[in-house]
């Protein structure tokens, strides 16, 4: 199917019949839409001589051809979308128009000028869903699934590397430490304890790490310094550790 042709010749029908926006048909009213012969997100003109009145069908259809002629078109793609699914969902919709329209949303990428222009819309704006406060079934469904849930090692590497040199600000650190007080599920069981001391008896044994291990232990904490303070505390921790061994007398 020429898909430009069966464009041009619904243009040509409407300009033949000298078309106004709202008539009288008999008893009842026609209306019709207002579209750009080429689209805005093409350089159409705003002018008249690029305007064209269409009945639904007709300017549904169009669009739909817009997307053929024009593959890969992010925001001819949006438009006949937000034409088939409406603001809400609730328009009439056939199957194949459905499959479409959503196939177009996953196989065109969204260029960075989008990206950037959105991201810069939401800086500020509170989030929809904040404020909102989860049921006790939904909280239980998210907890099955996130233990269900297991990421691939590629997905780890990205999560890794995503994350890797990131330094949290004092703000966000004194946040955390606000949102966890008083929640008990933040205070480790008598079990976890146990099995905690456990695996730090076993370490002190002798029992050593793989170079694999020292490796990945290595690689994690390149590049990454000590505060003064971090520094002060380690010492002070050294320092009641071995007055400690002292006690027990198994240091002189």
């Amino acid at each position: 199917m020429n898909h430009q042709k069966v464009y041009e010749s619904i243009i040509y029908k409407a300009k033949s019949e000298n078309r106004i926006k709202l008539r009288k048909n008999q008893e009842s009213y026609v209306y019709y839409d207002n579209h750009h012969i080429i689209p805005a997100c093409l350089n159409g003109s705003d002018k008249q001589f690029n305007r064209q009145l269409l009945t639904d069908k007709e300017h549904y259809v169009c669009h739909k051809l817009l997307t053929y002629i024009y593959k890969g078109n992010r925001k001819l793609a949006c438009a006949f979308h937000r034409m088939t699914f409406g603001k809400n969902g609730k328009h009439n919709k056939s199957a194949r128009d459905y499959a479409y329209a959503k196939e177009l949303m996953r196989t065109i990428p969204i260029s960075k000028e989008t990206k950037e222009k959105l991201s810069k819309v939401s800086k500020g704006k509170p989030s929809k869903k904040r404020g909102i406060p989860i049921s006790t079934e939904q909280k239980k469904k998210l907890s099955i699934a996130g233990k269900n849930r297991k990421h691939s090692i590629e997905t780890r590497k990205k999560m890794s590397v995503s994350q890797f040199g990131k330094k949290l600000s004092k703000e966000h650190k004194e946040k955390i430490s606000k949102a966890k007080i008083g929640k008990p599920g933040n205070k480790h069981t008598k079990e976890f304890k146990i099995k905690l001391s456990e695996n730090n008896k076993k370490y002190k044994t002798g029992i050593k790490a793989s170079k694999e291990t020292k490796d990945k232990m290595s690689n994690t904490r390149k590049g990454v310094k000590k505060s003064e303070e971090h520094k002060r505390k380690i010492l002070e921790g050294r320092k009641k550790y071995f007055e400690k061994l002292k006690e027990e007398k198994l240091i002189m």
